[in-house]
């Protein structure tokens, strides 16, 4: 049983929050036709949905706090996914006290590489990295953090996996070989 990734939820709040924001569309309309693109489990499309709500919400109190770190530049110039990306990690920081800062923090850097720059992810890591001392996760401690039972759930059913037979030697079985869990059968 494994828990469930976050990251396409994040990136799904992103894509919401930048529609909001550039479109002037409202939130729920981007929540629900961003969620038909996304395809996300039920508990992955709640977090999605409550982290841009939760944006939305506290954007002043997020804005100002983001914006005193950035010095000699306008928040409201920083580009709209970087701006978003910012968002959605100090909304983690400080409205979501059971997950870990690292990962709010490498989660961030992670999609603004994959949706911005090489440069965005590391000007993400250096607000964050004076953002997070603001917070009162600053000196987080995971033995006396709540539990996120109610937030994460851990998949129950089995899945149902596809046998497929290859050549030997073929593309298919190389690339099969690649991933350690996947076990090679001769027939």
């Amino acid at each position: 049983m494994a828990i469930r990734s976050r990251r396409k939820a994040r990136e799904m709040a992103l894509r919401c929050l930048y529609e909001v924001e550039i479109a002037q569309s409202d939130p729920i309309d981007a929540l629900e036709t961003t969620a038909d693109e996304f395809e996300l489990a039920p508990d992955q499309l709640q977090f999605a949905k409550k982290v841009v709500l939760g944006v939305l919400e506290h954007q002043g109190e997020i804005d100002n706090g983001l914006a005193k770190l950035i010095r000699d530049y306008d928040f409201d110039r920083i580009a709209a996914i970087d701006r978003n990306v910012l968002r959605i990690a100090a909304y983690e920081l400080l409205q979501e006290p059971a997950i870990p800062p690292a990962v709010t923090i490498n989660e961030a850097i992670e999609i603004a590489k994959r949706y911005s720059t090489a440069e965005s992810g590391r000007f993400v890591n250096g607000v964050l990295g004076k953002f997070i001392l603001t917070t009162s996760k600053a000196n987080w401690d995971p033995t006396t953090a709540p539990s996120e039972e109610a937030e994460e759930r851990f998949v129950e059913s089995p899945v149902e996996v596809e046998e497929v037979v290859v050549e030997e030697d073929s593309d298919e079985a190389k690339t099969a070989k690649r991933f350690g869990s996947w076990t090679i059968r001769e027939s």
